[in-house]
């Protein structure tokens, strides 16, 4: 019975500290993905390990970053706009993964995108590219990686909510 107990309640710890009840778990960038923003609605909420398979999905391999979310917002009228968040171990790291990826969005020969921009928003050095009848924005802030991809006429809104 004792040893019942004991297995129930480290399994209680593992999930409380691991699915969202201790600093820097995924339900933690769940919280940067809010309902609306503006006139969007969040329509989709993917995070914890669905959230990594599916940024290593889009990356064709596993990344190292600690967690990751994906909100999918919609706005009446509008295609749909994906924000992309992942945490990486250091900032370092994140402003690593920020510029490897445009680069190769740039440099590879059958990459869908194009007009790459470098600018800077709000103190913070944006990737910029068209790309799939969309617009989308790489940068980090600290650990963190966003990429966000909206209706061009709606990307720079987008963007400023998230920087």
């Amino acid at each position: 019975m004792r040893k019942t107990q004991g297995v129930i309640l480290m399994l209680l710890a593992f999930l409380i500290l691991g699915c969202g009840g201790g600093k820097g778990t995924t339900a933690e960038l769940s919280g940067l993905l809010p309902e609306t923003v503006g006139d969007w609605q969040r329509i989709q909420l993917v995070a914890g390990t669905e959230a990594l398979a599916k940024i290593n999905q889009l990356h064709g391999k596993s990344i190292a970053v600690e967690a990751g979310a994906i909100g999918t917002y919609q706005k009446p009228g509008k295609h749909p706009a994906m924000v992309w968040i992942s945490r990486s171990k250091t900032t370092a790291m994140a402003r690593k993964q920020a510029e490897i990826m445009a680069d190769k969005m740039v440099k590879n020969p059958r990459s869908p995108f194009h007009n790459p921009k470098t600018v800077q928003v709000k103190k913070s050095k944006v990737h910029q590219f068209m790309g799939m009848g969309q617009i989308h924005y790489i940068f980090h802030r600290d650990r963190l990686v966003y990429w966000i991809s909206a209706p061009p006429a709606d990307g720079e809104k987008l963007l400023n909510e998230f920087l």
